[in-house]
């Protein structure tokens, strides 16, 4: 079950990232600099390796570098509070999983970060992306 809920946040990422690039004004301009994903988890993970071939697979199409930054800890809240403060321009995105979105906000009281407000900054599609 686990790679399963994994593999779902990391396609969650890619449908997020492919929306916001289609959003922008000038979507042929995106990326024009690097493109950092904040995995909120250790390195070497299964969510890890799965943002580094995810990474560098955006990193061929796009002609950019895509960042992998680990930021593990507080249950995946240092990664989501860390995309929470950057800039909403598409250039940091997080590698949520149900936990960071669904059972953080559930379970935990005072969280660093709005899950509702987090997650919805890159959902604003005009149009679906063709390949």
């Amino acid at each position: 079950m686990q790679p399963l809920v994994r593999f779902i946040g990391v396609g969650m990422l890619a449908v997020l990232a492919a929306a916001h690039a289609q959003a922008q004004p000038q979507a042929d301009a995106f990326p024009n600099r690097p493109v950092k994903l904040i995995v909120p988890f250790p390195p070497g993970g299964p969510t890890d390796l799965m943002a580094r071939v995810f990474g560098q697979k955006l990193s061929e199409r796009w002609g950019q570098p895509v960042v992998i930054e680990n930021r593990a800890g507080g249950n995946s809240a240092i990664g989501a509070q860390q995309t929470a403060k950057s800039s909403p321009d598409g250039y940091t995105l997080l590698v949520a999983m149900d936990t960071t979105l669904v059972m953080n906000p559930i379970t935990t009281k005072n969280l660093p970060y709005d899950a509702l407000k987090t997650s919805r900054r890159y959902r604003s599609p005009r149009r679906t992306p063709r390949s």
